[in-house]
Order: structure tokens, then C-alpha cells, then sequence
């Protein structure tokens, strides 16, 4: 595997990525096919779905001013937003803020039809339920399997009652 080009150009990006070096950033956005608005040549992933990863509001705020799609298209299931909420980085919160702040989709659904709102809930995370409920995260969308629950009805049928109770009294500031 670590013979693979790709592979290798992958780890490179993938570490400027996380420490935010936004000098070789620009560079390689002159050197490489399609950095950063396409898509890796190993995984063949989103270059924003490793900015989200990596964790580093440097590099998503750099990727968010080039310009970079904000819903981009990924096939496992996890679109941006229900990603950035899985991470646990120390930026996650900042990095969740900017991609809403930019217009990434808060309600785009991701696997078995969960919104951003449904991963927040089943999480237990708080902080991120209530980025997405400020900027208008729509709490009557379902899910498309199962019983088509909201996020409320999910989160209360898998045992996350505080979230589900969160959601429920939710009062923007």
C-alpha cells in the first residue's frame, strides 16, 4: 500500500490538511489534478470530506474559500455535516459552525435517511443540536426506514431521552 503514488499523495495532503499548512495547501492546489475541489486518487473521496476529518478550521476555512462544494457527492452514506458531527476533534465545533455559516446543507439526508439532526440526537451532542436547530434545521424530516422517524422520535425510541427532550423544548436565543 505504501508503494501506491496515490496512496502516498493522500497521507501528504492529508497532514497539511491537519496541521493547517495552508502554504503547502495553495501548492498543491497548483500541482495536483483536481485539489481541492475534486476528489482523492486512492479512496476517491471529496478532498472536503478530509479537510472535515482532519479537523483543522485552517484548512476548512481555506477549502471553504476556494470555493469547494459544500455537498459534495459520497457514496458511504456520510455527506458532510453528518461527518463533521461524527468527528470528536477540539474543532469540530468551529469547523460544524463555518460549513453552516457557508451553506452546507442542515438537512441533507445521509444514511438510512438521517438528517445532520438525527446523528446530533443519537449522539447525545448537544452543542452541535443546537447549531443546526438555530440555523433552521427542519425537526419533521423522517427517516426512510423503519418507522420514518424524526429526529426527536429516533433519538426517544433508542434511548437518548435527553436529546429527544432537548429537541422537543428547543428555544433559539
Amino acid at each position: 500500500m505504501t508503494d501506491n503514488p496515490a496512496y502516498k499523495e493522500l497521507c501528504e495532503i492529508q497532514e497539511w490538511l491537519a496541521n493547517g499548512n495552508l502554504d503547502q495547501l495553495e501548492f498543491t492546489s497548483q500541482v495536483v489534478d483536481g485539489f481541492p475541489h475534486g476528489k482523492d486518487g486512492y479512496f476517491g473521496l471529496p478532498w472536503i470530506m478530509h479537510a472535515a476529518s482532519c479537523g483543522c478550521l485552517k484548512s476548512v476555512n481555506w477549502m471553504i474559500e476556494q470555493g469547494v462544494n459544500l455537498k459534495p457527492d459520497v457514496d458511504d452514506g456520510y455527506p458532510l455535516l453528518l461527518s463533521c458531527i461524527e468527528q470528536d476533534g477540539k474543532e469540530k465545533y468551529q469547523i460544524l459552525e463555518a460549513f453552516i455559516a457557508s451553506g452546507a446543507d442542515i438537512n441533507e439526508r445521509g444514511i438510512n435517511g438521517w438528517t445532520p439532526l438525527h446523528m446530533a440526537a443519537i449522539r447525545d451532542d448537544e452543542r452541535s443540536m443546537s447549531m443546526l436547530l438555530s440555523a433552521g434545521a427542519d425537526t419533521t424530516i423522517t427517516t426512510l426506514i423503519d418507522d420514518d422517524t424524526t429526529a426527536e422520535e429516533e433519538a426517544r425510541n433508542l434511548g437518548h431521552l435527553a436529546s429527544a427532550e432537548f429537541i422537543a423544548n428547543f428555544a433559539p436565543d
